[in-house]
């Protein structure tokens, strides 16, 4: 029996933890091309595999959606209700980073520097991007201020996708939201192996010309999060509750690793489809120690901001020509972490005052049989 839509009470804590974990990994992995003065290839190998945190990304946002909105979206959330949920909650990160790469992006068009992107790129990029939509008139520079951003645009496709199948008015698009899950999750491997065919490996998405490996990596990965999640009742009671500090160290090792050729392409279908699914069923079947959960809690609360602003703050550091890679690395380490840390404070202030709007707004389109005489 599917558990797609139960009462969400259920807290999945070391869930939190993972994500904070492959968070970090993207920022590794984007750390490898620091430029440093008189060093190429300052990151060499670390953490090649970073870019497959993204897939798990999107198979623990397919999992975390169905559990925190299935149940709403079938009875009395509506699409409309839901996508300004989704976008509120993310386009404030994300527009602070923008803005970052914004600012950046500028005084290097001014300054008439080497790699400045140009008026144009800039002015119609902005407001797009703001918004949280590609700049389809830049091709190689859909999201130019802050690069990550294109796997969230894909994402609220997703999440719309996902919306428009268990809204009340709109059922009838479906015949249940698991045999669908599992058409698309079928579908999603079938362009997914096209895609590791024709290019090699999945480290794809970031400009406009990689939309097909991009819409076949949230076709896989989401729709198998909401599988995992509807099904949870069947397979969770034989998982073994393996302790999250070892899921999070197996994590990290497996995104650290470095391949080429036709390893580099198995690897990277198997890491999305076997790991990437085994870790998040592990880590939603781990119980956690009091110690354990407050580090779960931080790394949970820290993943989206330093996801959404690491790249820009990346960037202006690096246009910063001083000291050698292992210099710079940790600076940019310490710096994107205590900047991050500020901004999901503020992310946390904006959240709870946009909850508020909303919260009235419902109240003031409500009919007025719902309010108590």
């Amino acid at each position: 029996m599917s558990t797609e839509g139960a009462a969400p009470r259920e807290r999945f804590p070391a869930l939190d933890a993972l994500r904070g974990a492959a968070a970090f990994a993207v920022l590794f992995y984007h750390l490898r091309s620091l430029s440093v003065p008189g060093l190429p290839d300052g990151g060499k190998n670390v953490f090649a595999s970073g870019y497959l945190a993204v897939d798990l990304f999107f198979l623990l946002s397919g999992f975390v959606i169905a559990h925190a909105y299935g149940a709403r979206l079938r009875e009395t959330l509506t699409f409309r209700a839901f996508m300004t949920a989704r976008f509120v909650r993310l386009q404030p990160v994300i527009a602070i980073g923008t803005l970052i790469g914004f600012v950046l992006a500028l005084v290097q068009t001014v300054l008439k520097l080497d790699g400045a992107p140009g008026l144009f790129a800039i002015t119609t990029g902005l407001p797009a991007n703001l918004m949280l939509l590609p700049n389809i008139f830049v091709p190689w520079g859909i999201f130019l201020f802050n690069p990550p951003a294109w796997s969230l645009f894909y994402e609220l496709i997703a999440n719309g996708a996902y919306a428009l199948g268990l809204s009340q008015k709109r059922r009838i698009l479906l015949s249940g939201i698991l045999p669908n899950a599992t058409g698309f999750t079928a579908i999603g491997f079938i362009s997914l192996s096209l895609s590791i065919i024709a290019f090699g490996d999945l480290d794809h998405g970031v400009v406009l010309g990689d939309w097909p490996v991009a819409l076949s990596r949230i076709t896989f990965s989401f729709p198998l999060g909401i599988l995992i999640h509807g099904t949870r009742n069947r397979w969770m009671p034989h998982i073994p509750h393996v302790p999250a500090p070892a899921i999070i160290i197996v994590c990290m090792a497996l995104l650290a690793t470095d391949f080429s050729g036709i390893l580099r392409a198995c690897y990277d279908l198997l890491f999305v489809t076997i790991a990437s699914p085994a870790l998040v069923m592990l880590g939603a079947a781990s119980t956690l120690s009091p110690r354990n959960a407050a580090a779960a809690e931080w790394l949970g609360n820290i993943s989206y901001p330093l996801y959404g602003v690491h790249a820009p703050i990346k960037h202006l550091i690096e246009a910063m020509q001083f000291g050698i890679f292992l210099n710079k690395f940790f600076i940019c380490v310490i710096v994107i972490v205590t900047i991050s840390i500020f901004i999901m404070k503020i992310d946390n202030i904006l959240q709870i005052y946009f909850r508020k709007l909303m919260t009235r707004r419902a109240l003031e389109l409500a009919p007025a049989s719902n309010f108590p005489a």
